[in-house]
């Protein structure tokens, strides 16, 4: 149920991680199994990545943004002459210091589910039905794919493991509309590229367009020198 071609070996991917380990799977003990497709009987970890750096920044950053009720507040209680000095929310220098920005490539066992395919959303449909109907969805259109619904994203990544033997899902940003990948523990794996990139000063290209596209100010946060990878 996958798009033939849809992966090129070798081709480059996006995932914004923890310095530590920033292309591995969370420690299961800092597992939150709350993300769109987690496994809903928790038994395998799931990995994201995207297919642009700035998904990936968009898809981990997007809660920083202050939302609308917020500013709905504010300009009631200052006025609308005071949009201008609405606050900016910030990126902060702990989060720059502790995560980076991954180059890799997918490694893996099994197809790759592609939720971006018309034709296999429609299969979805037939085979999930009841599961779409009972959550009001009379189709499963890329609106059903990227809203908050969990409950049904995490049962269809369980059943795309256990029923139809996938590797992992390609699914639409619901921030951008570009791929993003969720990868199946056991099945998948990120392999990196090149080193992975600073989200110190200086910003990378990247962060700095994402945050001027939201309007986020940066912290200053020393450039990290990071160490060589030491050979097995």
């Amino acid at each position: 149920m996958n798009t033939p071609g849809l992966e090129t070996p070798g081709e480059i991917r996006w995932r914004v991680g923890h310095i530590s380990d920033p292309i591995g799977f969370i420690p299961r003990e800092r597992c939150s199994w709350n993300h769109r497709f987690d496994d809903s009987k928790q038994r395998f970890r799931t990995l994201y990545c995207a297919i642009r750096p700035e998904t990936a920044l968009r898809e981990v950053l997007a809660d920083l943004r202050r939302n609308t009720d917020e500013m709905a507040r504010y300009l009631k209680t200052f006025g609308d002459d005071a949009r201008a000095d609405l606050p900016a929310e910030e990126i902060s220098a702990d989060w720059r210091s502790q995560n980076v920005l991954a180059p890799c490539r997918i490694d893996s066992d099994g197809e790759i589910l592609d939720l971006t395919d018309p034709a296999v959303r429609h299969q979805i449909e037939r085979r999930h039905a009841a599961l779409l109907a009972a959550h009001g969805m009379p189709h499963l259109d890329i609106a059903q794919v990227t809203v908050r619904r969990r409950a049904v994203t995490r049962a269809l990544a369980t059943d795309a493991h256990d029923e139809l033997g996938c590797a992992g899902i390609r699914f639409p940003s619901r921030l951008d509309g570009l791929p993003c990948y969720a990868l199946f523990e056991g099945r998948a794996r990120l392999e990196a590229i090149d080193p992975p990139i600073p989200l110190t000063d200086p910003p990378p290209p990247a962060l700095e367009h994402v945050a001027a596209d939201w309007g986020l100010l940066l912290q200053p946060t020393p450039a990290l020198a990071l160490a060589p990878k030491k050979a097995p």
